[in-house]
């Protein structure tokens, strides 16, 4: 239980930045294409990802703190 938290926050990072692309594709893909996922940059996605894990990381680590305390 000491490092659950943490890597909720990582998981979960990780599965806000592919629903933000899949929100971005959607906001610019025509009408007759399917919901989908499309990466314009890998580097960028990647990123994102690492970001988006970090930030959710360092979330749960701060609520296990404060949990704790």
């Amino acid at each position: 239980m000491n490092k659950i938290l943490v890597f909720i926050g990582f998981f979960l990072g990780a599965l806000l930045s592919i629903v933000d692309s899949m929100i971005a594709f959607s906001d610019t893909a025509s009408l007759d294409n399917e919901f989908g996922l499309e990466i314009i940059s890998w580097s960028f996605f990647i990123s994102k990802v690492l970001i988006y894990s970090a930030i959710g990381g360092l979330i749960g680590f701060i609520i296990k703190k404060k949990i704790n305390t």
